[in-house]
């Protein structure tokens, strides 16, 4: 009988453990200043990698990301990557069209990926017609989650996903920008998410693979917060259903 209970307790314990997902953004697209994508896919933490449609190494990227055992998503673009027109009483049959076009092309060219999130897209995000009818396609697609990246404090996707019925979660903090992504600098909003987590009990923090500073604070940090009993999962775990 105290067997049973310490178990019981062991187990409640574990399932109470706050819970981190960390996506790294832009893969497909490296130049030679930033880390290699080779040193990404070493990494032994579970992590979800969102890779770019029309970029040099979009399936290359796709395919290494699997191999090395990490999450795969597709890291969607709508606007400015698209000229979209974004009126605000009703979907543009135009946008639309352009969308889906790009959607196609995107899942051929990023094989193999479960869910996607937003590049950038500012505006897009905001606009509940388009973000309505693309979440309605996504939908009849079937087995693929939305990450809301949350550029844009008013975006509506993850609102939307979740009315169409798809899986989604929202980003809670971005740990670098193009101005400042130095490694202390995402320590510090590492340190953040990680206390979200412990408040709420998951949190999802977002990053970019071009920076040396990200990279160096994830392979310090990571295993920091492990020990302090964050337990570190993929994007797809966390997802409202």
């Amino acid at each position: 009988m105290g067997f049973l209970l310490s178990l019981l307790v062991a187990f409640s314990f574990a399932a109470d453990k706050p819970r981190l997902a960390v996506v790294i953004d832009d893969f497909g697209l490296t130049y030679p200043k930033n880390v290699p994508d080779e040193k990404w896919m070493a990494l032994k933490y579970p992590l979800t990698y969102a890779v770019m449609p029309e970029s040099p190494r979009s399936t290359r990227s796709a395919k290494e990301t699997a191999a090395a055992g990490q999450e795969l998503i597709l890291h969607f673009p709508f606007d400015p990557f698209l000229s979209l027109e974004l009126p605000k009483e009703q979907v543009s049959s135009e946008d639309l069209k352009k969308v889906e076009a790009l959607l196609e092309k995107s899942l051929k060219q990023v094989p193999g990926v479960i869910g996607l999130n937003n590049h950038r897209s500012y505006k897009a995000t905001r606009n509940r017609p388009l973000m309505r009818a693309f979440m309605e396609k996504l939908k009849a697609r079937g087995g693929l989650y939305f990450l809301d990246s949350k550029v844009s404090a008013k975006s509506v996707a993850y609102e939307e996903a979740r009315r169409a019925g798809i899986p989604a979660a929202e980003n809670s903090i971005f740990i670098d920008t193009a101005e400042i992504h130095d490694k202390p600098f995402c320590q510090k909003m590492l340190r953040q998410a990680a206390k979200l987590a412990r408040s709420r009990g998951h949190a999802i923090a977002i990053g970019h693979h071009y920076f040396h500073g990200t990279y160096e604070c994830l392979v310090s940090e990571l295993p920091k917060l492990q020990a302090e009993g964050i337990e570190l999962v993929f994007a797809s775990a966390l997802l409202e259903r």
